[in-house]
């Protein structure tokens, strides 16, 4: 009834329209909050991202060395902007976590009537995440509790959501594995529907394949880590990640990732994702400035309706 409804009441800018068919409003909880995963193809339930792992898979949080903080800036098509902050504090052997996520457009124009706009109006998504996690030697568990909401034309609702997930790191930390269980919960209605989570559990593993060092007086050793995830939905949506195709089974996705890490002054990473997706190729850089690390991801849309850039600074305390 709501999406009827703002058919007849909007004429929204095409590029939003495409931006927007996701399936689901909160389909934004499934978009890597930072650059950093954004640029592994989101290939991140075994890989330590920082404090953005409140929203992949929190048991890493406890495998950090340091407490850290993430800020975020990403420029998704369509004019949607996505920001991100987060901190994880380390304590002995546990590890808390606060995160905010926020995703929105404007330039929305309302009529009542057919002629002249009535007005404005954005869209927006929230989360506030709080995250635990524990550690047990090689293994750790976490989660993380999120409160949303939605805000489309006139119309608002809330809800919450859990996520809840284990690592493993075997070979003296240079295999780790991880599983997670995503956004499970559930939404008040917006106007008489409620927005369906984008529910999924994934499994994933980051394992360091080779250290590659220079020859001379300067030594520059050269890192090269392997990244994988399998991603399964659980809840059905009428539109699967941006390709505005319909799905009778929940989507299975699959990413793989290569990292390289020069002595932690450079790192590069490029990956690709399988399954039904308009976004399969992502790439990104980082440079460190100690204490703080700044980060750059690249996510070329295989439609042709534009790129994603996105921006991170992280840092350790």
């Amino acid at each position: 009834m709501l999406f009827v409804l703002l058919g007849i009441l909007i004429t929204p800018n095409p590029k939003h329209l495409l931006a927007q068919d996701t399936g689901s409003g909160l389909d934004f909880l499934n978009i890597g909050p930072s650059s950093r995963i954004l640029s592994l193809a989101e290939a991140s339930t075994a890989t330590l991202t920082g404090s953005s792992a409140i929203y992949t898979n929190p048991a890493l949080l406890s495998f950090e060395s340091a407490s850290g903080a993430d800020v975020g800036y990403t420029l998704w098509i369509g004019d949607i902007n996505n920001q991100f902050a987060s901190v994880n504090i380390l304590k002995d052997r546990f590890s808390y976590g606060f995160g905010v996520y926020n995703s929105g457009s404007g330039g929305f124009e309302a009529r009542d009537t057919p002629g002249p706009s009535a007005g404005s109006f954005s869209i927006s998504y929230l989360s506030l995440a709080a995250s635990g996690a524990y550690r047990f030697g090689d293994l750790a568990v976490g989660a993380t509790g999120h409160l949303l909401r939605e805000e489309v034309f006139s119309y608002r609702a809330s809800g919450f959501a859990f996520t809840a997930g284990a690592a493993m790191e075997l070979l003296d930390s240079r295999v780790r594995l991880g599983a997670v269980l995503q956004h499970v919960g559930e939404m008040n209605a917006l106007d008489l529907v409620s927005t369906t989570l984008p529910s999924s559990f994934r499994f994933g593993f980051k394992a360091d394949l080779i250290e590659v060092r220079s020859r001379g007086l300067n030594d520059l050793p050269v890192l090269f880590t392997l990244h994988g995830d399998l991603n399964q939905h659980l809840n059905d949506l009428p539109r699967v990640d941006f390709t505005g195709e319909s799905s009778d089974d929940p989507a299975r996705f699959f990413s793989m990732a290569i990292s390289a890490n020069a002595s932690d002054l450079i790192t590069a990473q490029i990956g690709y994702r399988w399954g039904p997706t308009e976004r399969p190729v992502s790439t990104g850089f980082g440079v460190y400035v100690k204490p703080v690390y700044v980060h750059y991801a690249f996510v070329p849309f295989s439609t042709g309706f534009g790129n994603v850039h996105s921006l991170g600074v992280r840092t350790h305390f």
